[in-house]
């Protein structure tokens, strides 16, 4: 019986409680900012992984780093590091188990899973526990199908915080990778398990430049606000050329890599979040937004950079008076890992075997913690079950087949990777 055949057969026998993992993971909230119960998730996470037979130890950074690694963040922040097996090839498998804030819109409770027409719902039911379910259960089923015990690969799972909340350095991979724990040295692979779509291979990401701008004016009453200087309006006049800049960008370029969903082959700009004045009849001496520019491969920080600082200065030529201060907090080119490597074939043909179809090789419309292991020398790349535009989104879901088929396709690859 070949290894196809082996999974399919075992598969009945993990399904369910993989799917019941999910359901339990989801219904801890473990948004981020600022990281609530990360201490309950990790603790639930290792119990269940020293029972399925897991070396298990859970390491944090010290305190004294918090304030550097989590800057958006409070309390604790640990990793469970998991390994099975005693074999010579060590095999890496990354998710992250911080979400975003559920917010306002949903029909149902975001942290009581349901499953309605095959679909799980729940935050983090996409983005990207079930990434953490698969890649717990692949192992689980290539074991009750008779083919790990022997093998020679050890399989470490990094279940690692902060995702959401990037940084150029951070309490989860970042700190793993400080540790040399993303290493080429310490493992032959490294997968990570965002929700790309079972059918795809993610070979890399865009770049990003994110960060704040603080604009200082001068108060004075609404009845005469020629005699103040107004913050928020010159935060409109920047946050204006900003889009300007960047929409004038987009018209014009468009990436030649296959940047799912596919409009996110365009440059952008988000204006996320907008704070600033204490009183309607107030002039704002005071105001704050955050940005976040998305690049494309064809594109360079430096470019970037120019283009909204140039943006910026032309604003601030019509505010005389004001300051305009601009506080970049994270930064990163696009990242690509090797798409003739071992790992990146044993995928394509797996994913073909397991689905029938021809995978897609896919770039991630945003950054991931990949950019932490491909300048560390290890094979990587990303493979997860869900799709990428539920991410982040209200009444989130994943298709419970989309699921299964991850954890069939993670457990083949495992097997060949022996």
């Amino acid at each position: 019986m070949g290894i196809i055949e082996k999974i399919e057969s075992a598969f009945d026998d993990v399904k369910d409680e993989a799917l019941e993992f999910l359901k339990d993971i989801i219904r801890i909230p473990t948004e981020n900012p600022p990281g609530d119960n990360y201490v309950e998730f990790s603790s639930f996470v290792s119990g269940r992984l020293e029972r399925l037979g897991y070396r298990v130890q859970v390491i944090e950074p010290p305190e004294e780093r918090l304030a550097s690694l989590a800057p958006f963040g409070k309390g604790r922040r640990p990793s469970v590091i998991a390994e099975t097996g005693a074999g010579r090839i060590r095999i890496g498998l990354n998710g992250h188990y911080d979400v975003v804030p559920a917010g306002n819109g949903w029909q149902r409770d975001p942290y009581d899973p349901v499953i309605i027409d095959g679909r799980l719902y729940g935050r983090g039911s996409t983005d990207m526990k079930s990434g953490i379910a698969a890649q717990i259960y692949a192992v689980e089923l290539l074991k009750k199908a008779g083919s790990f015990q022997d093998s020679s690969i050890t399989v470490e799972h990094h279940i690692v915080p902060d995702e959401e909340t990037v940084g150029n350095v951070n309490a989860g991979s970042g700190y793993l990778g400080e540790l040399g724990y993303m290493s080429g040295k310490r493992l032959r692979y490294l997968i990570f398990t965002e929700p790309l779509g079972p059918g795809n291979i993610c070979f890399g990401h865009r770049g990003v430049l994110w960060g704040n701008v603080r604009v200082s004016g001068k108060k004075s009453h609404g009845a005469f606000p020629l005699l103040g200087g107004d913050a928020i309006r010159a935060s409109c006049d920047i946050i204006e050329n900003y889009y300007s800049v960047v929409d004038s960008k987009a018209a014009s370029l468009r990436s030649g890599y296959n940047i799912i969903p596919e409009s996110s082959r365009l440059p952008s700009l988000l204006i996320g979040k907008i704070n600033g004045g204490t009183w309607a009849n107030t002039v704002a001496d005071e105001a704050e937004f955050s940005y976040v520019r998305r690049l494309i491969p064809e594109e360079t920080l430096d470019e970037a950079r120019e283009e909204l600082r140039t943006a910026l200065n032309q604003a601030m030529g019509k505010n005389a008076g004001l300051r305009a201060e601009n506080m970049e907090y994270y930064a990163v080119n696009s990242v690509f890992s090797d798409r003739n490597s071992f790992l990146m074939k044993t995928f394509e043909s797996s994913i073909k075997e397991v689905t029938g179809k021809t995978p897609g090789f896919v770039v991630s419309p945003g950054t991931f913690d990949m950019r932490f292991a491909v300048p560390e020398g290890v094979q990587t790349l990303n493979y997860g079950p869900g799709s990428v535009e539920d991410s982040h989104a209200s009444d989130e879901s994943i298709s419970i087949s989309d699921f299964f088929t991850g954890i069939k396709v993670l457990a083949v690859v495992l097997s060949r990777l022996a």
